[in-house]
Formats: C-alpha cells, sequence, structure tokens
C-alpha cells in the first residue's frame, strides 16, 4: 500500500494530474486521464458521477485508502482533494501498481 502512495508522489511531481471532480470528469471525457484516484471520504455524488463517467472503459480507479486530507498531504497541496486524476505518471510506476 504504502508503495502505491509513494508512487502517487512521484506522479505528481513528476507527470501531469489534475484536481478536482471537474477537472478531472473532463479529463476522462477528452480521454487524457488514465487513472482516477478517490479519497475514502470523497461525497456519494462524486463516487458516481466519476463512476457513471468511468463506464465508457479505458480508465482505471484507485480507491485511497485516507481522507481528503491525507490524499493533500501525499499531493503536497493545502486543500482537500476528494478526487483526482492522473494524465500522465512521469517517472512513476503508478499505473502498473494499481
Amino acid at each position: 500500500m504504502s508503495e502505491t502512495i509513494n508512487s502517487l508522489k512521484v506522479a505528481v511531481k513528476s507527470g501531469k494530474v489534475v484536481f478536482g471532480l471537474k477537472q478531472t470528469l473532463q479529463g476522462i471525457e477528452r480521454g487524457s486521464v488514465k487513472l482516477v484516484v478517490i479519497s475514502a471520504n470523497a461525497p456519494k455524488e462524486h463516487e458516481q458521477k466519476v463512476e457513471q463517467a468511468l463506464k465508457k472503459g479505458g480508465v482505471k480507479i484507485y480507491r485511497f485508502p485516507g481522507s481528503g486530507w491525507d490524499l493533500a498531504s501525499v499531493c503536497s497541496r493545502s486543500h482537500i482533494i476528494s478526487v483526482m486524476g492522473v494524465i500522465d505518471p512521469g517517472e512513476s510506476d503508478l499505473f502498473e501498481r494499481v
């Protein structure tokens, strides 16, 4: 589990990610988001919207085991993150781990 979290840290630093439900859904629609990360305490409406968008296939989902604040800490952000999308994992092996 911690290896996946470390890979997520590397992806945020060296790759391309988007934060928030709106940007993540737009990325799924455009085909640029390859992985969606959802915090354990994300609002159910957010989770449902993401799952609906993912029915098209091709995008993985990773259910982050911590809260939105925990995910923010991993991503070195100062605001809660309930949903984020990974476009490019950069130097990480995140896509292989999830």
